[in-house]
């Protein structure tokens, strides 16, 4: 749940982004959270209408030394 609307901030639940994809997440319909200290994110409704949460493919989490299979 975002801060701004009651969403706890803490360092274990944030995500680092550049201010487009910043802006994307607060005005565009996408929706992120961490799981397991991997960022997952759901594209809106009219991207993916099966509302899937997914792990993005480029991301530091996603190296051989960190990576788990799901």
């Amino acid at each position: 749940m975002p801060w701004q609307v009651g969403g706890k901030t803490h360092a274990s639940n944030g995500v680092l982004l550049c201010w487009y994809h910043h802006h994307t997440i607060d005005s565009g319909g996408w929706r992120i959270r961490m799981v397991g200290g991997r960022p997952r994110v759901m594209a809106p409704h009219w991207i993916d209408p099966s509302g899937t949460w997914r792990t993005p493919e480029k991301h530091r989490a996603h190296g051989p030394k960190t990576r788990h299979d799901e």
